[in-house]
């Protein structure tokens, strides 16, 4: 496997920011076909659109967002992926059920609140877990 050198956090969120918005339109799409379309209810359908759009995000992700891949192993790798993915997941099904059972919001715009919990949230767990050198050298202070 071939590791790029590391790139600008910012630029990388950037790019992490547009792949987002690739998972999201796979997830939403999902999401309204089985929900709207099929009659799934509304949180079944959530999770078959979360793994679709999970999916999409670690492709493109590991492919084109980040410039370091700490985890040398594609199966193990996607594995912490998905892990992370699942534990916010948890936090937005649970978000999702109380914005529109308890507060009856739509839920297409219930979806839409969740997401920007999950990108800042998934973010910044992958690219710890999964996209960061801990192997750094020090920065050596020079005495004059």
């Amino acid at each position: 496997m071939n590791n790029k050198t590391e790139t600008n956090l910012i630029d990388e969120f950037y790019r992490y920011l547009f792949v987002g918005g690739v998972a999201f339109a796979v997830d939403m799409g999902m999401l309204w076909v089985l929900a709207g379309g099929l009659g799934f209810h509304y949180l079944h359908a959530s999770l078959w659109g979360f793994v679709a759009g999970t999916w999409v995000n670690y492709q493109l992700s590991v492919r084109w967002v980040f410039g370091y891949r700490a985890v040398q192993q594609a199966g193990m790798e996607f594995g912490l992926f998905l892990l992370v993915g699942v534990i916010t997941l948890g936090f937005s099904l649970g978000l999702m059920a109380l914005l529109v059972d308890g507060l009856a919001l739509h839920y297409l715009m219930a979806k839409c609140v969740v997401t920007a919990f999950t990108l800042i949230a998934n973010f910044a767990a992958r690219r710890i877990l999964l996209f960061t050198s801990w192997r750094r050298p020090m920065p050596v202070e020079v005495e004059e």
